[in-house]
């Protein structure tokens, strides 16, 4: 990669340019040790944040990098989602990591992790040094030994594990817990282990022998957390029953039990002195205690979520937390006020750890990562735009100018598409927010979420109205082809159709005995498909609400469903490993589409109908013929379950993504992958601009808009429309509707409006929209009788 500057630099620029670059270089290390031909597009999409001059030296490779016929790379139209004291990520373990600790010296990192191995780090280059691997179970927990030469694994496998630092082999197992073991600690002088389970005890063990010493009872649930105190002379355990307790070391007896916690407790740490304690709550909180008298001290609240662990300084100055919201926060010990948060991880944060000079931090994620923090930089408070929870589903408005984001933070975002910045937050909604929706007219949002959904203005943010008659939570909703009414489908088995104008629900769909995932509205608006976990999908009539039939066949839950663009045949997709093609006026199954060996999680039609795109657990996505129903191609390179897959709007491309956190650009003709682009957290929603090469999705708790630079659309597939007054095509160009002429049908044109030129591939067939009767009034049907 090289950079191209227009003038001289000084030597300041010269110098802050260079530690932008090995700031990028580090924080990307993990990915460009495996994929070094990404060198570009992962710098580029950090650096072009950077004060100037960097962006400026970057603007000769970006034109040449865009050029016509240039290599395919995705660039991010929002930044990374990171606080800028993220120093370097570790990647390496194949499942969620679970616990971390650091070396006496500094020197190595040692991570757990749920794919039953623990990794050795290099702390300074992040290199794996290594890899343990014999547990028969998740690995929950890791301790090191004081002098650094022996590590302590806890496992779901109910044994913990001592192993040899310097050639990774297991020196001994200790077996005598019941259940799970939580987590372990070792004594500061090295002679005795501690362990907490899910037995509800804790044990003491002996290093040198690996024999029991003592098992401490007293918790009446599971005990989550042990430490013990810098003299060793005390144990602290954290449990389940909302309490923390204290143990002589030396008898096992119990000293005193803290409460105040209102829900379990998940972590507890010990001050170097030996003073104080601190535990954290899924209650949302941490608490100081004073560990002579066991008095709370104090309560730091910060988090939105639970608080799943904690940590406190060699100096004993600040304490560190993680929690299911995502983020690390540094705290004052002596006043408790917040420092930091430390935010990056694209999922659940479970442990950290502290160096042992206090100038950095590492924390495990269940985004499968560590990353490395400096505490010392993480002192000035980072303000980072987003959701602060995981993203549901996403939206491209019909004219490509917006974007609206749905999160478990109970907002929706509305995202300008051009710069990437956020316009509106749409506030209201009392628990997660699980689907969203815009009108075809791009004038009102929809957004579902416990018993209830919103009608949104699309301009203002403003919220219209809200509909509150589901007894469960909202996972789907769509619009109606020409916006008169919605659909929304919820795990209280239901579906229901509402007004679009007034918010009055018009009829509730009832029949299936399972959570309702998925829905669709035929292209005319007159009949509707659900999708559920009672293994089959059901036609309703859109004017009556009236079931048309059930589609039964599959033999696990259906979780999506497609209707083609033509509305002719319905695509169902299951965990059964299966696609099936119905008849949509017959109801008759035409073809099932049989070839993966995971469950199906999404599918989808091109635009004229000729292909369909699902994607798997099983890491692939496939390529179907749909007159056939047979497999034209698989598509392998994901490297866990492909979660969505989109096709677009040309049918020329098929964009994916996946739980491996990446997002995968293909090419529907040749099959080859085109692009990649590495994410922060897993990613489940996605969505395609209408006309333009722009992909959107969830990653984590951020909304990620990408260029797919070196993407070059054909012609855009567009359908002939009625809806009443003739025939009409949209132009996404323009996006005027233009009246329809016959010999465009089936045809490539070109917008005949002056100064468009927008080229499209008209299909062959007309799409009559229905409009549904008017919603009747109570006083309606009084005047009637």
């Amino acid at each position: 990669m090289t950079a191209e500057a227009p003038g001289r630099l000084t030597p300041g620029d010269r110098r802050a340019t260079l530690e932008a670059f090995a700031r990028a270089m580090d924080r990307e290390a993990h990915v460009l040790s495996t994929r070094p031909d990404l060198l570009w597009q992962q710098l580029y999409n950090r650096l072009q944040w950077e004060d100037e001059p960097v962006p400026d030296l970057l603007a000769p490779q970006l034109v040449r990098r865009s050029a016509l016929g240039a290599t395919a790379w995705l660039r991010l139209r929002t930044p990374l989602r990171e606080s800028p004291s993220l120093i370097r990520t570790l990647s390496g373990h194949t499942d969620l990591v679970g616990a971390c600790a650091i070396s006496p010296d500094g020197s190595y990192i040692v991570s757990a992790s749920d794919d039953s191995t623990l990794k050795i780090w290099d702390a300074q280059t992040g290199r794996e040094r290594a890899t343990l691997g014999d547990h028969h179970g998740h690995v929950l927990a890791c301790a090191i030994s004081p002098d650094g030469t022996r590590i302590v694994s806890a496992s779901l496998d109910e044994t913990l594990k001592i192993w040899d630092t310097g050639t990774g082999r297991e020196r001994a197992t200790l077996v005598g817990h019941t259940g799970i073991v939580r987590a372990c600690a070792v004594s500061p002088d090295g002679t005795y282990i501690v362990s907490a389970s899910m037995d509800w005890t804790l044990k003491i063990w002996d290093t040198e022998t690996g024999r029991e010493r003592a098992t401490l009872k007293g918790h009446k649930a599971r005990a989550e957390a042990c430490a013990v105190s810098p003299d060793g002379s005390f144990i602290v355990s954290a449990s389940e029953d909302r309490t923390l307790k204290i143990w002589d070391a030396a008898t096992g007896q119990e000293q005193a039990t803290l409460t105040g916690h209102t829900s379990d407790v998940t972590a507890c740490a010990i001050s170097p002195d030996g003073s104080f304690v601190v535990s954290a709550s899924s209650d949302a909180a941490l608490k100081i205690w004073d560990a002579e008298t066991g008095k709370e001290r104090a309560t730091l609240f910060g988090h939105t979520k639970g608080v799943t662990t904690c940590a406190i300084s060699p100096d004993g100055s600040f304490i560190v937390s993680t929690s299911w919201d995502g983020t690390l926060k540094i705290w004052d010990a002596e006043t408790g006020q917040e420092r930091a948060t430390l935010a990056g991880h694209g999922d659940v944060i479970w442990a950290c750890a502290i160096s042992p000079d206090g100038s950095f931090v590492v924390s495990a994620s269940w985004d499968g990562t560590l990353k490395v923090w400096d505490a010392k930089t993480g002192r000035e408070r980072a303000t980072l735009e987003g959701h602060t929870a995981p993203v549901n589903d996403c939206a491209v408005s019909p004219d490509g100018s917006f974007i609206v984001s749905a999160s478990e933070d109970s907002t929706l975002k509305v995202w300008d598409a051009a710069t990437g910045r956020e316009r509106a937050t749409l506030a209201g909604h009392t628990d997660l927010v699980g689907a969203c929706a815009i009108s075809p007219d791009g004038s009102f949002i929809v957004s579902g979420s416990l018993k209830t959904l919103k009608i949104w203005y699309a301009q203002t943010g403003q919220e219209r109205v809200t509909l509150a008659f589901h007894r469960g939570r909202v996972w789907a909703c769509v619009v109606s082809p020409d916006g008169s009414f919605i659909v929304s489908a919820s795990d209280d088995f239901t579906l229901k159709i509402w007004d679009a104008q007034t918010g009055r629900e018009r009829v509730t769909l009832a029949g299936h005995t399972g959570l309702v995932w998925g829905c669709a509205i035929s292209p005319d608006g007159s009949f509707i498909v659900s999708a559920s976990t009672d293994q089959t999908l059901k036609v309703w009539d859109a004017a009556t609400g009236q079931e048309r039939g059930t589609l039964a066949g599959h033999a696990h839950w259906v979780v999506a469903c497609a209707i083609s663009p033509d509305g002719s045949f319905i695509i169902s997709a299951s965990e059964d490993a299966t696609l099936k093609i119905w008849d949509a006026d017959t109801l008759q199954e035409q073809a099932t589409l049989a070839g993966h060996t995971g469950g199906v999680h999404a599918c989808a039609s091109s635009l004229d109908g000729s292909f369909i795109v699902s994607a798997s657990e099983d890491k692939t996505l496939k390529i179907w013929d749909t007159e056939t129903g047979k497999e034209r191609a698989t598509l392998f390179g994901h490297t866990k379950g492909v979660t969505t897959c989109a096709i677009s709007p040309d049918g020329s491309f098929i964009v994916s993504t996946s739980w491996d956190k990446t997002l995968k650009v293909w090419d529907a003709r040749t099959e080859q992958e085109r692009a990649t682009l590495p994410l922060l957290g897993s990613t489940t929603p996605l969505a395609l601009d209408p006309s333009r090469p722009l992909a959107v999705c969830g990653d984590g708790g951020n909304v990620c808009l990408v260029d797919l630079v070196g993407v070059q659309y054909g012609p855009i597939i567009v359908t002939a429309v009625d809806l009443g007054a003739g025939p009409t095509v949209r132009c996404p160009g323009c996006f005027q509707h233009l009246p329809l002429q016959d010999a465009w049908l089936g045809q490539e044109i070109t917008c005949p409006r002056p100064g468009c030129g927008f080229r499209m591939r008209v299909n062959p067939f007309v799409t009559l929209v229905r409009r549904l009767p008017p919603l009747r009034r109570w006083w309606q049907f009084w005047r009637r009788r």
